[in-house]
């Protein structure tokens, strides 16, 4: 693990709405950027410059059946991992969950989903996914290739 500290390694963010639907990639060094749907690849490699030795996690969420319309923009790395949030009377979909993905206790990913299914492209390995609604948190433990994951409240 490096340290940040030159430019090059500072967040980098490249913000563009397309649908408001927004795909945010994370470098497991620390850097970070958002690109839409519609941004390819070497967009992404370009906005990321200076952290090629990085392995970047990838998630995008939205609405129920966010798979059938979105594709990560890595095709070397599909997404393959998903989890739905839901309420646990009425089994209505939750929105504006605080999310927050672990491995081996150290936060990978932390910010609010824009819909009740999320989406992640992540190195293969498990991982917590936690989830506060109305100030109440949750957890699953996930492995990657896992889809079908709910968390309920």
């Amino acid at each position: 693990m490096r340290t940040v500290g030159s430019a090059a390694d500072k967040a980098v963010y490249a913000l563009k709405k397309a649908r408001s639907l927004v795909i945010v990639a994370v470098a497991l060094g620390g850097t970070a950027f958002a690109a839409s749907q519609d941004t390819t690849a070497s967009d992404a490699a370009t906005a990321n410059a200076g952290s090629d030795a990085q392995e970047m996690l990838y998630y995008v969420c939205g609405e129920v059946g966010l798979e059938k319309t979105v594709t990560s923009p890595d095709p070397k790395h599909p997404f393959n991992l998903g989890v739905s949030f839901v309420t646990q009377q009425s089994g209505a979909p939750a929105s504006d969950v605080a999310v927050r993905l672990r491995r081996h206790g150290r936060v990978l990913m932390d910010f609010v989903a824009g819909g009740p299914r999320c989406l992640f492209s992540v190195p293969s390995a498990s991982y917590r996914i936690e989830g506060t609604f109305h100030g109440e948190m949750k957890f699953e433990i996930v492995e990657t290739g896992t889809f079908d994951t709910q968390i309920k409240w």
